[in-house]
């Protein structure tokens, strides 16, 4: 499957392979690009057996390691993913 796929609302899903297996070419690069943008984004990450939704924009990457999301609200609340867990990116254009 491509890493990028558009459906019919016009939504962009990136997606990396499993953890344990290296990311695609230039992964690392479209969060950095997107952090650029100052764009909101949707990840959804593998947790255990669920997989669950955050939302906010790049605050940071970590030593290609990690995500830092600031969450849209006034509340400027930081989530830390790990990068190998983000099963998508739901960027809304």
């Amino acid at each position: 499957m491509s890493d990028e796929v558009k459906n019919q609302a016009g939504t962009e899903r990136h997606r990396p392979p499993r953890r344990g297996c290296p990311r695609p070419e230039g992964f690392i690069d479209l969060l950095r690009s997107i952090r650029r943008f100052d764009r909101e984004i949707t990840c959804i990450i593998r947790s255990g057996t669920n997989c669950c939704e955050i939302t906010g924009c790049v605050g940071e990457i970590v030593c290609d390691e990690y995500l830092v999301l600031i969450s849209p609200n006034d509340a400027c609340v930081r989530n830390y993913i790990r990068i190998d867990c983000i099963c998508a990116i739901i960027q809304e254009d």
